[in-house]
């Protein structure tokens, strides 16, 4: 009996640990030993907080983040009091009338909604005594009250956790936390997003303007010929003194006619406070029209401009039953240069549009609208090309079961950086040379770049390949004690050669954050010398303590390097290197191509070494047991099993690369995403709906086509 008391005892809340997690969140887990678990407790309880106190400051032109954090604090402890009294009561309820434990079970639901019944009917409240109505107005109050009572519940949770880990020592379930954070944050993102339900339910009417162009646009598709009747006046405007202006029209019977009186007036005139004085009233009467029609004025400059008159009388007439009108319109507004020599004679077109047929022709929208989706494919077909060149040699290199047991000596590195340094440094030189006699990069860049790969390449690799073997034999023929200190003394030369730069970094972009670029360029000399100091010292001693035949796993430290740029070419959106090659090479499909070839070397980079790492080791240990060298286990082990995966990713990509290239065509890096851009702002929303369209039906052959290759192939 007194064993069972003394385990029930043991299985009670741990009110130490419990207090100490009160005080600080996250502190009780860790006395309990739970030390990550109390980190991230505390971690997120003060992510949650300082995110809250952010967006319910976000009401202000201004955000006052103190004000926030005041009213956010005070309303969280309000929230917290509410929260303790319920705790209490159900303890007394579930201690002296509840005890089974289905009761407690549903005790603990009703807590959770009696808690955010109260809080919804005493917000207000609580957000009154948490400022005045001057301060209150400048924060989110529904979202200070509703974020500050959950994180109040996320306080007495943890609390809780502490007090049974401590009691138990068994870890609880995270998910309650889980679940109290993720509730948070959406409450936290409904407010920083503007969701606005009742807004967008009440205009969505708005949309259709815009839907029903967009939805359904094939009639911008095609050319439509508009037959219309014209009759046009001569009017001279300004009339010098003197002037009687053209001769009036006579009517034309069977024709359509229009006569125009007087026929040399003043124009309208604007000053400089907007006010306008209209011009000379003219009287325009017409015939030959079709009965119950409509004839619309249109003016033309004297050099040849048409433009619909605006505020000096009405440009659309109705026809009557004999096919004439008459009307009155002022001569309206031109600009007539200081410059013009002669009478200035304007006309009055007078225009009736009878009929529209249809011409069977594609639009000039449609046309631009399929050139810019077939630049579009082939833009995504020529950035999958690039980039599997590049991202097939990059996979190998980045794979961690290929790269791993590459190993090579301290000796062979360090001979081999040297002279691979002067092999480069030699090609440099030699490519300047040659740059220069063939008239430099304008006159010959495809040749000069060519001939610069070829040089760096070449001798880099043979700088290497000579400098490993060189040292490596001269440290095998030397005592054993000068090989080591002259590997010691090379490697120094090389770490002291990065200190060198990492200190010109340091000064330049560390210190030049706080400092003028003039004040940090004073002392990067002082910090160069430092770092070459410090780094060669450092390397000095870790060669000479690494031995001089001491092994280095030289393929990890090529796959940590290749997979670290590979990361970070890939985190870079294509639309930010859109940007990039649009100022290397200016606007066009050129720039988006370049954009996308990176991102996918990047992308399919990745993809490949992931296939390869996952590939079957066994027929790579039987060909390296029959003594197979590296390419032709390569050759055989590895790409026949990793050509199907690879086959998949590309034709993805592929698909991927022509979605995207709609999107960084809006910046400039052409396709169908530039002429769509052109024509949203334009508001031409039919030639939009064009591009949509297009961009849709597109990619939907693009998934079909891939579908039927993969089901082939892979």
């Amino acid at each position: 009996m007194e064993a069972n008391q003394g385990q029930t005892e043991n299985k009670r809340p741990s009110l130490i640990h419990g207090a100490f997690s009160f005080i600080l969140p996250g502190s009780g887990q860790v006395i309990a030993g739970q030390l990550k678990r109390g980190i991230g407790l505390f971690f997120t309880y003060i992510i949650l907080a300082g995110l809250s106190i952010w967006t319910v400051a976000q009401r202000a032109r201004f955000p006052d983040l103190t004000l926030s954090a005041k009213i956010f604090w005070i309303v969280l402890f309000e929230c917290a009091a509410v929260l303790l009294f319920l705790i209490c009561v159900r303890y007394l309820l579930t201690r002296f009338i509840i005890k089974d434990v289905s009761g407690q079970v549903f005790t603990q639901w009703g807590l959770i909604i009696f808690y955010a019944v109260a809080i919804f009917l005493v917000a207000d409240s609580l957000l009154a005594t948490a400022g005045s109505t001057e301060e209150l107005r400048q924060v989110y109050g529904t979202t200070t009250v509703f974020s500050a009572a959950i994180l109040a519940g996320f306080w007495f949770w943890q609390i809780g956790d502490a007090a049974r880990i401590g009691a138990k020592g068994a870890v609880p379930s995270l998910a309650p936390a889980i679940a109290i954070a993720c509730v948070l944050i959406f409450i936290l993102g409904w407010n920083i997003t503007q969701i606005d339900l009742p807004k967008a339910i009440a205009e969505y009417k708005d949309t259709q303007i815009i839907l029903r162009k967009l939805i359904w646009p094939w009639e911008a598709a095609f050319e439509f010929e508009v037959i219309s009747i014209e009759a046009t006046a001569k009017v001279q405007a300004p009339c010098p003194a003197g002037e009687a202006g053209p001769p009036e029209n006579e009517p034309i019977p069977g024709e359509s006619w229009v006569i125009v009186t007087p026929t040399c007036g003043a124009l309208t005139v604007m000053d400089l406070s907007g006010d306008l004085t209209l011009g000379t009233e003219l009287t325009i009467s017409g015939g030959g029209f079709t009965p119950g029609s409509e004839v619309e004025i249109f003016w033309e400059n004297p050099i040849g401009n048409p433009f619909r008159p605006r505020g000096v009388g009405d440009t659309i007439i109705a026809i009557d039953e004999s096919g004439e009108f008459i009307t009155q319109l002022n001569i309206p507004q031109a600009i007539v240069p200081d410059t013009a020599v002669g009478a200035q004679i304007h006309t009055v077109i007078i225009r009736e549009e009878s009929a529209v047929v249809f011409t069977w022709q594609l639009s000039r929208e449609m046309k631009l609208a399929l050139v810019g989706m077939l630049e579009t494919i082939m833009l995504g077909l020529m950035a999958t090309f690039f980039g599997i060149i590049f991202a097939v040699p990059l996979s190998f290199l980045a794979a961690r079961n290929l790269m791993a047991n590459i190993v090579t000596t301290l000796a062979a590195i360090t001979g081999g950086l040297l002279v691979m340094v002067a092999g480069l440094l030699l090609a440099y030189i030699a490519t300047r040379q040659i740059s220069a006699q063939l008239g430099g990069l304008e006159d010959s860049p495809i040749l000069i770049a060519i001939i610069a790969f070829v040089l760096v390449f070449g001798l880099g690799l043979l700088g290497w390949r000579i400098g490993s073997w060189g040292l490596t034999k001269m440290g095998e023929r030397a005592p054993a004690l000068l090989s080591r200190l002259l590997t010691a003394l090379l490697f120094g030369v090389i770490g002291g050669a990065v200190g060198y730069a990492v200190g010109i970094f340091f000064s330049r972009a560390i210190r030049g954050i706080v400092l003028p670029d003039e004040i940090a360029a004073l002392t990067e000399t002082r910090y160069a010398v430092f770092g070459a100091i410090l780094f060669g010292a450092l390397s000095m001693v870790y060669a000479y303590r690494m031995n001089y035949f001491g092994e280095i796993r030289i393929g990890m430290i090529i796959y940590a390097i290749v997979r670290t740029i590979m990361n970070i070419v890939r985190a870079i959106e294509p639309l930010i290197w859109a940007l990039v090659g649009i100022i290397w090479v200016g606007p066009g499909p050129f720039a988006g191509t370049i954009a996308l070839t990176l991102h996918t070397i990047a992308a399919l980079g990745k993809l490949y070494s992931e296939s390869i790492e996952s590939i079957d080791p066994g027929p790579l240990e039987a060909i390296q047991a029959t003594g197979g060298n590296r390419l032709q286990t390569i050759i055989y082990a590895v790409i026949p099993q990793v050509l199907p995966p690879f086959i998949s990713f590309t034709i993805y990509r592929w698909d991927i690369n022509v979605r995207l290239s709609t999107v960084i065509g809006l910046v400039g890096g052409g396709g169908i995403g530039f002429i769509l851009i052109q024509w949203i702002r334009q508001f031409q929303y039919e030639a939009a709906g064009l591009a949509v369209w297009l961009i849709a039906i597109t990619v939907s052959i693009l998934d079909y086509v891939s579908s039927e290759i993969r089901a082939r192939f892979v």
